[in-house]
């Protein structure tokens, strides 16, 4: 994969320096250039100066005065205009932002002798020409600003409107950040164009990159352009440092050791249990400068990281542990990982950059939850991306660029469970059980232990090529900014090989004699035997291809029109069955109006429609649907009485697989409409208000094709047969068209530029959800409660995919972020007197709902048929409509006597979190030496972010229990070193 690095490298190598104007960037600067009355001036040439740029950057106004600064990385700028007969116009400290356009305009003096008129004037903040709704974060702020203790890239999300987060729910300490009711491998991570994070699971967590690795991060959050790859959540791009003319480079040291952590077990509605206490060892090294002056530049990162992550475990938890595990001792998870960064630019011929990184992030960790006796659950992920990037500036009208990359991140390999236990089988404990359809059901497990019940390998590589032209034109009813470009996906590959543990014999699962008295023994009442017990369970062979148009119409000097249209040619092919899972066609329109209020750009109106289809990725449920598709499986139940049930289920490859995938099968989708205004004040700060509602479309959903289920509700079950009367249930995925998820947002922003030694951005975000639309066509709750449907609360079984297929089963607890009702977002950074920086971050976050509250019944209601059903072979299958579970509507019986699913459901503990860093700079001349005190929590407040398992059931005994507690109190030491 090296060679993709290799050839720009080689290139920069040898070149021979001449000026240019091509950079890589994606900033432009725009405005008018106008003499004292107010005239149009043609023919100005306009420059823009950096120390952020390899040469300057050149424009010439056109015939109606208008001049393009196009391609300009992040940094502070400085622009001049020459014309004859006019004093030479300066303007020093614009601030450019990643992928963000301003306006300046520009007004010229007539002057018959050679002199300059330096024009002093506040940076622009506010996008101009785009719809889009972004926020631009400051490599400088996200390390300033104490925001997790790991300091993590994307630190920024946590910053942003719209977004709400927690802690990853596996023990590990990573973060977990969900996008206006979109989940979280919806969101599209990108460094400099390129895909970054894994084509296994695009969630934020799945990649890593040292803080000096990033100059800028832009998130674009609405109203996203035709070029932005497919994707539902938001489309993040990290630009990195270049190098510059002189040597710079840092080395920083933070250290949290695991004692210097508090206890907040104490505080919120459920107090007790264990904390979640962190500890950090984690250097930075940096190192950026010229290898050729004004000519090529480098720069290089490296980032080690060994951390550790306490179990978040509830007083219920603690206790069951202690019982079932003699002598029980907590354990932490913990997490080790390199992440290497290496950057290459430079100028070809006098209009040419190219650029090439290698970017790694390979990380071994742990992930055992809360439930788990003894640490067994080892997992692994990154690897590599290198990209190889051409931009080119062939005249004053005409822009390419054309990029190349290779991505190897991947989840587990052999080497991750090199000494781990696999004997198993991994062994569960209940308190009781119950009969539901048929077959005993445990009323939820209370401890979890020995071994994992199987373990993957998952190598998985994307290769992705991008080339776009833009182009500049006058007339046809005013100025028109032509782009349009190719997007290439023609390899996207994930394999997995699933190994049972225990040759097959995977699961046992016990009950308590006694359920009010542990020290009585157990029982077995389920074991689950998978043959064979090594699986090639993926073979995933995907391919997007996209083209995309898109028209930045200015009609009028203060309206800009964006008119998009992307398309995508996605394709699904699994290997293991010979057929294609999906071949779509995703037709993506975008529409969007900026319109500036005030001639000054200090004020714009912005209004978007997108549509946008969910990013092919490896975890979607299209993917992981029919994964054990090779494998016999055989669970045994005991009930009470001793009576043994066999419950066999074939091999899903046993099934025609054309039966399997709706032939129509697409990827997700939604209508997205926003609006909103920016306005900028003096003193460097602005605000952006804004309202969108998305409605979610078609998510992937399985529908049973074997079952026999009654015309109307409160009617018997017919039976299997419809494909095979040998078997039971047989799913065929499909998109959930009888159901829409409606998300509607309220936001603003407060962001200010770093002026008089302080900056910040301050968000709000007020947010509500509903459903719209109908039952699953075979879901039980269709025939049982049909007039349960209405939900306004947690939505998850509608949120991750193939979620609502029974929704009667007893789950459907929250399961992610994606629904919490309002949060308030700070992070600030300021330059004290006495050399003394400190920097703060503030989070307050409402907690989530509980999820459909639901009980059972004593037995199962006649009027469905007998609670199981027997095959034409002579074995028995549970009857689907046979279930004990309803829904309640009431966290306490009695249930309401008509309840709806978003009945009853509360809210967990709302989440407040303080950071601060307090820092002090020692100056040795070009030198610094900064110690620095971390605080994080500084309240020691303890909001549990996430119910657990089994919450939403009035039957479990870990009923209302949350989890995943909050991390407290910490101190942290950073010593940072700069040249």
């Amino acid at each position: 994969m090296m060679r993709f690095l290799i050839v720009p490298l080689v290139v920069l190598s040898g070149l021979i320096g001449a000026p240019a104007s091509a950079q890589t960037g994606d900033g432009s600067l725009r405005g008018y250039v106008k003499d004292q009355q107010g005239g149009f001036l043609p023919g100005v040439t306009v420059t823009a100066t950096s120390t952020a740029l390899l040469a300057p950057v050149v424009a010439v106004t056109d015939s109606a005065g208008y001049y393009r600064l196009n391609n300009l990385p992040p940094g502070t700028f400085a622009v001049s205009a020459e014309l004859a007969g006019f004093a030479v116009y300066k303007r020093e400290g614009i601030l450019m932002r990643a992928g963000s356009t301003f306006s300046v305009d520009i007004e010229m003096t007539l002057s018959s002798v050679q002199e300059s008129v330096t024009v002093a004037g506040e940076s622009p903040m506010i996008e101009t020409s785009k719809p889009t709704s972004t926020l631009n974060i400051q490599g400088e702020l996200l390390r300033a600003a104490p925001v997790t203790s790991r300091r993590l890239f994307s630190d920024v999300l946590d910053m942003a409107p719209g977004v709400s987060s927690r802690n990853v729910d596996d023990g590990v300490g990573r973060r977990a950040y969900y996008f206006h009711g979109a989940v979280i491998f919806s969101h599209v991570f990108q460094i400099e164009g390129a895909p970054a994070s894994s084509f296994l699971d695009s969630s934020a967590h799945s990649m890593g990159m040292g803080g000096d690795a990033i100059a800028d991060s832009e998130l674009k959050l609405g109203g996203v352009d035709a070029s932005s790859p497919m994707g539902t959540g938001v489309v993040m791009n990290v630009m990195t440092p270049q190098g510059g003319n002189t040597f710079k480079g840092a080395a920083t040291y933070d250290y949290q050791a695991r004692s210097w952590n508090g206890d907040n077990t104490n505080w919120g509605q459920f107090p007790g249990g264990l904390p979640t206490i962190q500890s950090v060892k984690q250097y930075d090294l940096s190192l950026g400068g010229p290898v050729a002056r004004d000519k090529v530049w480098f720069f290089g990162s490296f980032r080690r990281a060994d951390l550790t992550n306490g179990i978040s475990r509830s007083a219920f938890n603690l206790t069951n542990l202690q019982t079932w595990r003699q002598g029980f001792e907590p354990f932490d998870n913990f997490l080790k990982s390199n992440q290497p960064f290496a950057k290459l630019t430079g100028q070809v011929g006098t209009g040419h950059q190219v650029s090439g990184f290698y970017q790694g992030d390979r990380a071994r960790y742990t992930s055992n939850r809360e439930l788990d006796t003894n640490l067994f659950q080892y997992n692994s992920t990154g690897g590599g991306l290198v990209q190889a990037k051409l931009n080119s500036v062939w005249s004053n009208k005409l822009t390419t660029q054309i990029s190349g990359s290779y991505n190897n991140k991947s989840g587990n390999d052999i080497n991750t469970f090199k000494g781990v236990d696999l004997n198993g089988p991994q062994i569960t404990v209940h308190q009781d059980i119950f009969i539901n359809r048929g077959i005993p059901n445990g009323t939820g497990a209370l401890v979890q232990e020995n071994t994992p019940n199987s373990i993957s390998i998952s190598p998985t590589s994307m290769l992705v090529m991008r080339g776009d032209v833009t182009y500049f034109t006058e007339g046809f009813g005013g100025s028109h900014e032509l782009k349009t470009g190719i997007y290439a996906a023609p390899r996207l590959r994930r394999d997995t090989t699933t190994t049972y543990v225990n040759n097959g014999y995977e699961l046992l699962e016990l009950r308590q004699l006694d359920p009010a008295n542990p020290s009585a023994g157990t029982a077995v009442w389920h074991q689950r035997y998978r043959s064979p017990a090594e699986n090639p369970s993926i073979r995933e062979r995907d391919s997007d291809i996209a083209l995309y148009a898109q028209d930045a119409w200015k009609p009028h000097p203060r309206l800009t029109a964006n008119v998009g249209l992307r398309v995508d040619w996605i394709k699904r092919h699994d290997d293991l069955l010979n057929i294609y899972r999906e071949k779509s066609t995703a037709v993506q329109p975008r529409l969007g109006l900026a319109y500036l209020v005030t001639e000054d750009a200090h004020n714009v109106m912005r209004a978007s429609y997108s549509r946008l289809y969910e990013q092919v990725n490896g975890r979607d449920y299209i993917v992981s649907f029919g994964n054990t598709g090779g494998v016999t499986t055989t669970d045994v139940y005991t009930d009470k009485d001793g009576i043994r049930q066999t419950v066999p289920t074939p091999p899903t490859r046993s099934v025609d697989p054309s039966l399997l995938f709706d032939p129509d099968l697409h990827q997700p989708w939604a209508d997205e409409f926003v609006v909103g205004f920016r306005k900028q004040f003096p003193g460097q700060f602005s605000v952006d208000v804004g309202a969108t509602r998305r409605i979610y479309h078609d998510q992937f959903e399985q529908v049973d094709i074997n079952g026999r289920y009654p015309s109307a509700p409160f009617q018997p079950f017919g039976g299997f047969g419809l494909i095979d009367p040998n078997q039971g249930i047989i799913y065929k995925e499909t998109n959930g068209d009888w159901t829409r998820v409606i998300v509607s947002n309220l936001e603003g922003t407060i962001a200010k530029n770093m002026s008089h030694n302080f900056q910040m951005v301050l968000s709000l975000t007020r947010q509500w959800q509903h459903l719209e639309g109908t039952w699953n066509p075979t879901d039980p709750a269709r025939f049982i409660q049909p007039d349960a449907f209405a939900n306004n609360r947690d939505l998850s079984t509608q949120l991750f995919g193939n979620g609502d297929h029974n929704t009667l089963d007893g789950r459907g607890r929250e399961s992610g972020a994606a629904y919490r009702p309002y949060s308030v977002r700070l992070a600030s950074q300021y330059y004290a007197p006495w050399s003394i920086s400190i920097g703060a971050s503030y989070v307050i976050q409402a907690g989530g709902y509980v999820g459909p509250l639901v009980t059972r019944i004593a037995a199962a209601d006649p009027r469905f048929g007998p609670a199981t059903v027997t095959l034409a072979n002579g074995t028995t299958q549970p009857n689907p409509l046979a279930a004990t579970i309803r829904f309640c509507g009431s966290t306490t019986l009695p249930c309401l006597p008509n309840p709806t699913r978003g009945d009853g459901q509360i809210i967990n503990d709302t989440a407040k979190y303080l950071q601060l860093h307090v820092g002090r700079v020692f100056r040795f001349g070009g030198q610094s030496f900064e110690p620095a005190f971390n605080l994080f929590n500084v309240f020691n407040t303890g909001a549990n972010t996430q119910w657990n398992t089994g919450a939403n059931q009035l039957y479990n005994p870990g009923v209302l229990q949350p989890f995943n507690r909050h991390p407290p109190r910490a101190m942290q030491l950073s010593f940072a070193y700069k040249f």
